[in-house]
Parts: C-alpha cells; sequence; structure tokens
C-alpha cells in the first residue's frame, strides 16, 4: 500500500524552503507520510494555469489518503487543483490565510479567483476540511479567510498574533495545521485542540 501523502501549497512570492513548510514536512515525515512540496513557477507573478499544470505533474491525482495544506494563494490553488480531478476524494484539506475573491492590494491575483472552482463538488469529496486565520493578517485580512471557511462548510480555527504566518514574521512552525491533519488522519470527529 502507498504511504499517505501530505502536499504542502506555497502561496505567492513563496517557495517550498519558505516559512513553516518544511517543519511541517518533517513532522508529517515522522507520522510516516510521503510529503510533497512543489515548488511553482514563477511565485513572484504567478500564472493559474501554470500552477494547475505544476500540480497534475508533480502530485498527479489525488485519493484517500492525500491531504493537502495550501497557505495564501495555495489555498485557492488548491481548491482549483482538486476542482480538475471531478472524480477524485481527497483525505483532507486545511487552509492557512486562504481567500477565495479578489483581495485589496492583491489585484495581482485575481486572475486566480476569477472564475470560483466548484466548491460544492470539493465539499463532497473532501469530508475532512478546517481553515485557520490569523486575526492580525495585514495580506489576506481575516474576515477573507472566515468567509472561505463558510463557503467549504469548514470549521475556522483564528490565532491571535501570527500575522500572515510567514517566516519573517517568526512564523516557522504551525502546531495547530499538526494537529488537524493528525486528526484528520486518524478519522475523528472529534477535534480536541
Amino acid at each position: 500500500m502507498a504511504l499517505p501523502r501530505l502536499i504542502i501549497i506555497h502561496g505567492y512570492m513563496a517557495a517550498p524552503e519558505h516559512h513553516w513548510f518544511g517543519w511541517l514536512q518533517q513532522q508529517a515525515i515522522r507520522q510516516g507520510m510521503q510529503v510533497i512540496i512543489p515548488r511553482l513557477p514563477n511565485s513572484e507573478s504567478p500564472q493559474p494555469d501554470a500552477w494547475q499544470r505544476m500540480l497534475e505533474q508533480t502530485v498527479g491525482a489525488p485519493d484517500e489518503n492525500t491531504w493537502l495544506v495550501g497557505h495564501s494563494l495555495g489555498c485557492i490553488t488548491a481548491l482549483r487543483y482538486l476542482h480538475h480531478y471531478t472524480d477524485s476524494r481527497a483525505g483532507g484539506l486545511i487552509m492557512v490565510s486562504g481567500f477565495s475573491e479578489a483581495v485589496p492590494g492583491l489585484e495581482a491575483l485575481d486572475s486566480f479567483t476569477s472564475r470560483l472552482p466548484d466548491l460544492p463538488s470539493v465539499i463532497r469529496r473532501v469530508s475532512q476540511r478546517a481553515v485557520i486565520g490569523s486575526l492580525d493578517d495585514e495580506i489576506v485580512p481575516v474576515e477573507y479567510s472566515l468567509r472561505l471557511s463558510q463557503q467549504l462548510l469548514a470549521p475556522f480555527y483564528g490565532l491571535p498574533g501570527h500575522g500572515h504566518f510567514l517566516g519573517q514574521q517568526g512564523v516557522t512552525t504551525l502546531p495547530l495545521a499538526e494537529k488537524l491533519l493528525t486528526v484528520f488522519r486518524s478519522n475523528s470527529t472529534e477535534i480536541v485542540l
């Protein structure tokens, strides 16, 4: 049987070695997971179709042993990826500082949100979902992540003092994401934090 997979999807102006991604990778490896953090092309000037192609090439189709964690632009990218595989399920989805609509100040990313993925289809195929936001996020204000959680019918976890969950803001670990991943993988319906 293949190892369960964790796919970590970085965001705008980011790379696999940034922020808390490597830390979460190590935690997941300790849990016996294979971890893929695709280096999405041209993160300084991203294009949704190019990011979609890279995910398809490096990850392939998801299955019930595939968990996805997206950060910022990586969240809508994960949703677009899942939308593409309409006959596939995934184990779970954790969105960190995510958004599904145009964000003021981030107009360069509007092409990612101009056509919303079929979220009811994603909900049907991904039973474990959560959204994490920071109450003091100045890049993607917390209300955008809250609305995403409502659209996904997913629990919302608002954390104080995490900014946009960036390494340069001191966020190099994200224990809540690890905890949610552990709970999701155990198929528990009760989340104790």
